[in-house]
């Protein structure tokens, strides 16, 4: 069975509407239609990536030349949430009796859909990349955005080992809003307060957004270094020299941001969402094992490695992670086998010091392009922006709840679940969705 949600010419028709797109258009309808779009290729991209065979989206980026747009997107809204979303937020609740600020901020109470826009189209275009960067012709074909793409994905690690982006709940909402299609054709959206004021939201978001581009970016990671012979010397270097990156997933993996314990239970972050682990759930989750691959990659390819002198501090970071191979771990994934055996060489006898080889560097192709003549100018650019974000005229804010609604279709996400819907009410499988909500789902018609 077809499962593809998008027909051909529609993917040609989002993918042409890839562009880049100046700061300053951020949440104007041309940059709506084109963020949507690329929601709609992530979603797409998923669903051929799980099903196999032919996948049309990257294809269709590659030999239209489109990947500049989606880098660009990409770092466009990273810049963004680096720099303007702290400026655009509204301030925390004043405190209990203070009438006056009370009344200020009651005056700049907004809606926190055009936020969790951005922060999605961000999500979506690091999952473009991903899919993207799983075909060896495509990557070759991104030449000098490499250098953008492994320098993102080194900023999204950064947080990671920092343990600044852990939620503090496991049993966080799948998500802050149902979106999808109602009965007729129409489009609905309907947001999720949870007794949640909007910025709240919003920072709830981003801090689940943290881990999810983290885990992107892992990905992403681990298929560069898996094809690091076909790519230019300058991103080898890149990985190696200027971001030690063998050290950086070291750090990663030593501080397993994507687990944790809470209430006596272990939780484990997948697919967006924190989950309990069960007693069958594999010992390493899918982050784990692309971290620890493309660990083992870098270091045991001689290619790789020349000119990577394996300091003491390097040495030390790396042999901590030697009680982590367990028995379990090596099981599930046997490609870990030469890393324990270099990691128990490397205990017992330090490597020979290398030659250092001669330094390559080179420019990133976008950089800080993104930010333009805006770069020092936020208070300006959030200026300029804040009406967008807090005060939307209706008709706007409707039109951005169908772009949304369109672009995040219930019946074309729940491709991408691995477990059949449940019964809301008693836990069995369920095959009624309700007709109101869109969200729930039924064993049989409640009266």
């Amino acid at each position: 069975m077809d499962t593809c949600i998008l027909q051909p010419r529609q993917i040609d028709e989002y993918v042409d509407q890839l562009e880049c797109i100046g700061m300053e258009e951020i949440l104007t309808s041309r940059w709506i239609a084109c963020g949507c779009g690329l929601v709609r290729l992530a979603v797409e991209a998923a669903v051929e990536a799980g099903r196999g065979g032919q996948e049309r989206v990257h294809t269709a980026i590659t030999t239209r030349g489109k990947s500049v747009g989606v880098v660009w997107q990409l770092l466009a809204c990273e810049t963004w949430r680096c720099h303007l979303l702290p400026l655009l937020l509204p301030p925390p609740p004043p405190p209990a009796g203070d009438e006056d600020t009370k009344q200020k901020t009651d005056d700049g109470l907004i809606t926190s859909l055009p936020f969790i826009m951005v922060l999605q189209v961000e999500a979506a275009a690091i999952g473009v990349l991903e899919s993207i960067a799983f075909h060896e012709d495509s990557v070759v074909e991104l030449d000098g955005l490499l250098l953008d793409v492994v320098d993102y994905s080194v900023r999204q690690l950064v947080p990671l080992v920092a343990h600044t982006c852990t939620d503090s709940s496991p049993t966080s909402p799948h998500a802050m809003y149902n979106i999808g299609a109602a009965h007729g054709g129409s489009q609905n959206i309907q947001v999720e307060e949870s007794g949640l004021q909007a910025r709240e939201e919003v920072l709830r978001e981003k801090m689940r957004l943290a881990l999810v581009l983290g885990c992107r970016a892992v990905g992403v990671l681990h298929l560069l270094a898996s094809c690091h012979k076909q790519l230019p010397l300058c991103v080898v270097t890149r990985l190696m020299a200027t971001h030690d990156v063998p050290q950086l997933l070291a750090k990663v993996l030593e501080t397993s941001p994507w687990q944790k314990q809470e209430n006596g239970h272990q939780y484990a972050f997948e697919e967006g969402e924190w989950r309990q682990v069960g007693k069958n759930t594999p010992p390493l989750s899918r982050s784990e094992c692309q971290a620890w691959v493309a660990l083992a990659t870098l270091l045991l390819d001689p290619e790789a490695r020349s000119g990577y002198e394996v300091s003491s501090g390097r040495r030390a970071t790396l042999l901590r992670l030697q009680p982590r191979l367990q028995q379990a771990a090596l099981i599930q994934v046997p490609a870990l086998e030469p890393l324990a055996r270099w990691l128990a060489t490397l205990a017992i006898s330090p490597p020979q010091p290398v030659r250092p080889q001669p330094l390559v560097t080179a420019l990133a192709q976008i950089g800080d392009g993104v930010a333009g003549t805006w770069a020092g100018r936020w208070e300006e650019l959030a200026g300029m922006m804040r009406e967008r974000f807090l005060h939307p005229e209706p008709s706007a804010l409707q039109g951005l709840a169908s772009n949304m609604a369109t672009a995040w279709d219930l019946d074309a996400l729940e491709l991408l679940l691995p477990d059949s819907p449940v019964c809301a009410a008693c836990g069995s499988p369920a095959g009624r969705r309700c007709s109101r909500c869109r969200s729930q789902w039924y064993c049989r018609r409640l009266v």
